[in-house]
């Protein structure tokens, strides 16, 4: 069954039961109501018919009591269960109605007719206490409770056509976000593109709640899927120019590399250089792919020991001068080693790439826990600042290509850093150098990264 048909059957359901339950609840307090009030007026009439009787001597009492008989009523003298006198009754009641009653008060049914009586005590004609009973048929209120049975189940039935118009209506309202989600989804299952719900944007209830979220879900995997198409271009681009050098020089090895010695050399060397701009690439690609499945695996270790081990391997690997500044020789900190010296290389790295003069790594341990690349080299542009940690964004590509970048250095070291709970800012200015900060936080809870300028 589809949902719309079950919102409406239920609904529907639910609302005949109110309805049936509400309609009870009013018949039968009514019903009690009135009964309650014909015990009640019979109950004066009987006081009356008593004080009438005992204060008025007669011969013949049944001349008395024939005064009093109410209407479809009778009036019944016994003692015990003996009959004082025969039972006087209207003509329009037919029934033997009981001696023996248990309350003094209250309704009886007799043969499918509802009476209301009273029992009260009266001084009989020998001065013996006699109970006089007194009873009317209640065929008016039965007859006026009929009706308003008859009332009820009408009002019921008529007020069940606008509940099911309306619950259909509900149920339409309900599932049409629904079925239009189901056909935007099968329809960008099948061409492949993506699609968004119109939506009305005043619309705060729960379906239009759905309806932006799944606008949001759709933004979010065109996004995604723009990134993946750009980044694959940008790494099939950054590999066929290599590839292109290759073979060139392959070429020129096969036409007369053989027989120039110095042409041969050349074209293995450029060959080798280009092998090794390729390995390097493929490696930080991987690097990328794998960032969201490796495990993060915190240990506890001394900052300053592990930026000492850094620097000293990259002194000795380059020979160039690293200096580290920290106040302290002890700072513990918990995270991974293994990623946190990963992104301390590639910041060092790209010092090394772009300043000829020493590089610096300093820890601050103030508010925030903070270590400092800084280097005295060519800066980046301000223009360049707010795309640096881009995939493939190289500030100029002619100097990159020298230095050996491909513009994911930095956009790995964000990733790294995302993983470990810290941020990334970097302050430059060009031709004055470049400081690139890791932030600590306590918890490890921190902000995107930003970029800022010097100045």
């Amino acid at each position: 069954m589809k949902l719309k048909n079950k919102i409406h059957l239920w609904s529907t359901l639910l609302m005949l039961l109110i309805l049936v339950v509400l309609m009870l609840v009013i018949y039968f307090t009514f019903s009690r109501l009135a009964y309650s009030t014909e015990v009640k007026q019979l109950e004066t009439e009987v006081e009356t018919i008593v004080t009438k009787f005992n204060t008025t001597p007669s011969e013949d009492p049944k001349t008395v009591l024939r005064a009093y008989v109410p209407a479809n009523g009778l009036i019944k003298v016994v003692k015990g269960n003996v009959e004082l006198i025969p039972d006087i009754q209207d003509p329009q009641v037919t029934i033997d109605f009981p001696a023996e009653l248990e309350e003094n008060s209250g309704t009886l049914k007799l043969e499918n007719e509802w009476f209301a009586y009273v029992k009260a005590p009266v001084i009989w004609t020998d001065g013996e206490i006699a109970d006089m009973i007194v009873a009317q048929s209640l065929s008016e209120v039965t007859g006026n409770l009929r009706t308003l049975r008859l009332v009820l189940i009408t009002v019921t039935l008529l007020a069940m056509i606008p509940i099911i118009l309306s619950n259909a209506l509900l149920g339409r309202i309900v599932t049409n976000p629904i079925a239009n989600l189901t056909n935007t989804m099968t329809r960008i299952q099948g061409s492949g593109k993506f699609e968004k719900l119109p939506i009305d944007k005043e619309t705060d209830d729960e379906v239009g709640q759905m309806g932006r979220t799944f606008n949001e879900m759709m933004e979010l995997l065109e996004e995604n899927y723009r990134k993946q198409e750009e980044f694959v271009s940008n790494a099939s681009h950054e590999l066929r120019t290599p590839l292109t050098v290759i073979g060139s020089y392959a070429k020129l090895l096969q036409r007369r590399g053989l027989e120039d010695r110095k042409v041969a050399a050349e074209g293995i060397a450029a060959i080798q250089t280009e092998t090794d701009r390729m390995k390097t690439l493929i490696e930080q690609l991987l690097h990328i792919a794998r960032r969201s499945e490796a495990q993060l695996e915190i240990t506890e270790t001394n900052l300053i020991e592990l930026l000492k081990q850094t620097t000293t391997a990259m002194e000795t690997a380059y020979n160039r001068e690293f200096v580290l500044l920290a106040a302290d020789s002890t700072v513990n900190i918990k995270t991974d080693i293994s990623k946190l010296k990963q992104l301390i290389y590639i910041l060092l790295d790209n010092a090394l790439k772009y300043s000829s003069e020493r590089i610096e790594v300093v820890v601050k341990n103030e508010e925030a826990l903070i270590v400092q690349v800084r280097d005295y080299g060519i800066g980046i542009p301000k223009a360049s600042l707010p795309y640096i940690f881009e995939r493939f964004y190289r500030v100029d590509k002619a100097r990159s290509r020298e230095t050996g970048g491909f513009g994911l250095g930095l956009s790995l070291a964000k990733q790294l850093a995302d993983r470990l709970g810290a941020k990334l800012e970097i302050e430059s200015v060009e031709q004055l150098g470049t400081t690139v900060s890791i932030i600590f936080s306590a918890d490890f809870n921190v902000e995107p990264v930003q970029s800022n300028e010097e100045g």
